[in-house]
C-alpha cells in the first residue's frame, strides 16, 4: 500500500511540476528569474510548513537536518534559479527536457566515483537522454525574454540537472539513513534557501500595474511547485530513487501539454520535435534506471 501511495505521489509530482513550469514562463514575460525565485520561496515556505505541521512527524536527526539544509541551498537556490533562467531563455517545454539528464548524470557519477556498473541498456539510455538534450538545445520552444539567448538557456538547463541529481541523492539519504520525515525535510530545505533569496529582493517585487497579472501567475506557480516538492520528497522517501524518478520525470510531457493550452500567455510554440525529444528523454531515463 505504501508503495502504491509513493507511485501515485511521484506521478502527481510530475504533473504539478509541468503546470508550475508553464506558469513560470507566463510570469517571466515581466518578471526576471531572480524575482521568480524569491516569490516561489516566499509563498512556498509557509505553505510547506503548514503541510508539515498538519501531516508530518517531527522525526529528525542532526544528519538528516544537515542533509536537508544542503539540499535546500542546492536545489531551491542554485538549481531553481538556473532552471528559471532556462525557462526564460529557452521556453518551459525545452527547459523541462534540458533537465532530463539528471538521471543520466547520477548514473555516470556512480560509475566514476562508486564503481557501480552501467549496463548496455543503461548506456543506451544515457545516449537517448543526450540526444534529447541536443534536440531541445537547438529547438527552443519559445523566444528568449529579457534580452537573453537560447544558448544560455540550454546551458542553464543542463547545469540545473546536475544540481537536481545531487539533491535527489541527499533527500533519499536523509530519509533512508537518518530516518528524517520528508515533509519536515521539505520545510527545512525551503527555509534554508529563503534568506539567500531574500538577499536578492532589494525592493524588486513592488507590484505595478504593468506586472501585477504576472505576479499572480508566479504566486500560482509557487503554490503548485511547493506542493510538487512535498509530493516529490515523500515519493523519494517511500520508493527507490529509480522508481520515483522515472515517474516524476514524465513531467516534460505535462509541461508540453500545459504550455500548449496556455500558449496565449506563455508564448510557447511546442512542435512535434519537442514531443520526440520528450519521448526520447523519458525512454532514456527508464533504460538508465532499469537497465
Amino acid at each position: 500500500m505504501e508503495d502504491t501511495v509513493g507511485y501515485l505521489l511521484a506521478l502527481i509530482s510530475g504533473l504539478l511540476f509541468g503546470a508550475s513550469d508553464s506558469l513560470v514562463r507566463a510570469a517571466s514575460a515581466k518578471l526576471k528569474p531572480q524575482q521568480n525565485l524569491i516569490i516561489s520561496l516566499l509563498v512556498g515556505t509557509p505553505l510547506i510548513w503548514v503541510t508539515a505541521l498538519l501531516l508530518g512527524e517531527p522525526r529528525l536527526s542532526v544528519g538528516g537536518v544537515l542533509a536537508y539544509i544542503v539540499a535546500g541551498l542546492l536545489n531551491f537556490v542554485i538549481g531553481r534559479l538556473l532552471f528559471y533562467y532556462s525557462i526564460t531563455y529557452s521556453g518551459a517545454t525545452t527547459a523541462s527536457i534540458l533537465t532530463s539528464p539528471t538521471v543520466a548524470i547520477a548514473a555516470l557519477l556512480a560509475l566514476i566515483f562508486l564503481g557501480e556498473p552501467l549496463s548496455l541498456r543503461g548506456a543506451a539510455g544515457v545516449l537517448l537522454v543526450t540526444l534529447a538534450v541536443l534536440i531541445a538545445s537547438y529547438n527552443p520552444s519559445a523566444k528568449p525574454l529579457h534580452g537573453g539567448k537560447a544558448s544560455l538557456g540550454a546551458v542553464a538547463g543542463v547545469a540545473a540537472s546536475i544540481v537536481f541529481a545531487s539533491t535527489a541523492v541527499l533527500v533519499r539519504a536523509a530519509s533512508s539513513i537518518w530516518q528524517a520525515d520528508p515533509l519536515y525535510g521539505a520545510a527545512i530545505s525551503y527555509t534554508s534557501a529563503l534568506p539567500v533569496a531574500l538577499a536578492w529582493a532589494r525592493g524588486s517585487l513592488k507590484p505595478t500595474e504593468d506586472n501585477k497579472r504576472h505576479l499572480y501567475y508566479m504566486v500560482s506557480a509557487a503554490i503548485i511547485v511547493a506542493l510538487a516538492q512535498v509530493t516529490r520528497y515523500y515519493a523519494l522517501s517511500t520508493l527507490s530513487v529509480a522508481k520515483a524518478t522515472v515517474l516524476i520525470f514524465l513531467y516534460p510531457f505535462f509541461t508540453l501539454f500545459f504550455s500548449s493550452i496556455m500558449r496565449s500567455v506563455t508564448g510557447e510554440r511546442p512542435r512535434p520535435i519537442h514531443l520526440i525529444a520528450a519521448s526520447l528523454a523519458v525512454i532514456g531515463i527508464f533504460l538508465v534506471e532499469y537497465g
